[in-house]
């Protein structure tokens, strides 16, 4: 008799393990489509994924910020459809709110008082390394003061229609 409630609980055991399993791994791939049906364009795809490796970077550049600046005048070929794609999902994703402005743009408007973004970081491109339809390259930064700032390169390719990240390094930190 004993043997059998064990067979039973055993049974039972695995069988919840693999409903529970099963349940994350539906809701895992959920999340993940949702992500990439909110950003459909092939730029605001780009820039997402270059946004979300260079916010692994220095977390402590994103504690307690409610304001995310990027500063699109810096993008190449990117289009205001491009930009509210990348807008929403940033904003969704990471809870803040969005600006496109430049640091002295972020000054003019007061966010920015005595060289730091107390509030926000504002993430920019400076220079264009390689640009193809298939390739990119660029240095930017991530910058929240002046002690308070990272500069990174990313590089991505375009493989059947989906852009990967190549690599993203950290250069320079202050």
């Amino acid at each position: 008799m004993k043997k059998v409630i064990v067979s039973l609980l055993l049974i039972l055991c695995t069988s919840l393990l693999f409903v529970g399993c099963a349940k994350n791994a539906v809701q895992s791939s959920k999340n993940n489509n949702k992500d990439n049906q909110r950003v459909k364009s092939e730029k605001a795809e780009l820039y997402a994924l270059a946004f979300d490796a260079v916010w692994e970077m220095d977390k402590g550049l994103n504690s307690d910020i409610k304001y995310v600046s990027i500063n699109t005048k810096t993008f190449k070929d990117f289009s205001k459809e491009d930009k509210k794609e990348l807008f929403d999902y940033i904003a969704d994703k990471y809870k803040v709110t969005m600006l496109d402005m430049s640091i002295d743009e972020l000054k003019t408007a007061g966010y920015i008082k005595d060289f730091s973004f107390k509030e926000g970081i504002m993430f920019g491109i400076d220079k264009y390394n390689s640009y193809s339809a298939n390739s990119v390259s660029f240095d930017g930064k991530k910058w929240r003061s002046g002690i308070g700032a990272i500069g990174f390169t990313f590089k991505a390719v375009k493989k059947n229609s989906k852009w990967k990240k190549i690599k993203c390094d950290m250069n320079w930190i202050s």
